[in-house]
């Protein structure tokens, strides 16, 4: 691990509320996923899928099955399953005729949005009187981190020293 700054950045007490509170977030988040899942009568890998689709447009079935590590014959039963359910469709890819891309179809997106409604209420149930600037900085940190993730998980796996 790398020596914190001094600052509040660095200051060992917030950063581990930090992660616990982010901790926490992924555990909420996946307990809606659960749920979401039982609602829609799919697994919560399929969910899981949903979500990387709806954040990436137009991703490739083997991208996909990279962020969800699984295999490319896992990939199509699964994306099958939620085309026939209506939830995702396949579009011939423009730069490569051989291959699709993966979009979430209407009912799909209206789906995801039943989650992204859940997140909402409860970030305005925490934030309600929350001056401007705080909500601001909020946003921008919780995007820096998810943007921080994901390149984390997306780069080869590094040694700590």
């Amino acid at each position: 691990m790398t020596d914190q700054a001094e600052g509040p950045a660095g200051d060992k007490d917030v950063l581990l509320r930090i992660t616990q509170g982010l901790r926490r977030v992924d555990v909420g988040t996946y307990a809606l996923r659960i749920r979401l899942a039982e609602k829609l009568g799919i697994g919560t890998i399929d969910i899981n899928a949903m979500a990387f689709v709806g954040e990436v447009d137009g991703m490739t079935p083997k991208a996909l099955g990279h962020l969800l590590n699984i295999t490319t014959g896992s990939v199509t039963a699964m994306v099958d399953r939620l085309e026939s359910k209506g939830f995702m469709v396949r579009k011939p890819n423009p730069t490569d005729r051989r291959s699709v891309l993966l979009h979430l179809s209407p009912a799909g997106t209206h789906a995801m949005q039943w989650a992204t409604e859940h997140f909402a209420d409860a970030a305005a149930a925490v934030l309600d009187g929350a001056p401007e600037e705080s909500i601001s900085d909020v946003a921008g940190f919780l995007e820096g981190i998810g943007q921080r993730l994901l390149a984390a998980a997306s780069a080869p796996e590094q040694p700590r020293g």
